[in-house]
């Protein structure tokens, strides 16, 4: 099974049109987010990955520290929130989120992958790195 087989691709295009948001509304960490800031968040920025996780989830304790690595690697540039689907259960069956960890990533709003299980930090970096080339065309 090859990287391309982790990852679900669906026809993408940023949007270059509109610009993100000043570095300072940036996220300086990993937003705990609900119901009610989750629309808000998802919309703000340009690439924003969303964790949907749960305490009792094993590989979600694994991918933790890895998004947190990632969240100071990509900061300014990639926002990052997650979802206790256990206190959220309406945005994982908004969403379809059938298996955890769950990374889902969007554009403005714009569902763009999603990522499944526990994956080694270089194969997300991977990922992350070919959505944000698409914003510098």
């Amino acid at each position: 099974m090859g990287l391309k087989d982790f990852f679900k691709f669906r026809k993408w295009t940023p949007d270059l049109e509109r610009p993100p948001p000043p570095k300072h509304e940036w996220p300086d960490h990993i937003i705990t987010l609900n119901t009610k800031k989750f629309d808000n968040f998802i919309n703000k920025y340009p690439v924003a990955i969303i964790d949907f996780w749960a305490s009792w989830c094993k590989p979600c304790m694994i991918m933790a520290p890895r998004i947190r690595q990632l969240s100071k690697m990509y900061k300014g540039k990639v926002a990052f929130g997650k979802v206790n689907i256990d206190n959220y259960n309406d945005l994982a069956k908004r969403y379809h989120i059938l298996g955890i960890p769950n990374l889902v990533f969007f554009s403005y709003g714009d569902r763009i992958i999603n990522i499944t299980g526990a994956k080694q930090l270089k194969d997300v970096k991977e990922e992350i790195d070919r959505i944000l080339t698409k914003f510098e065309k």
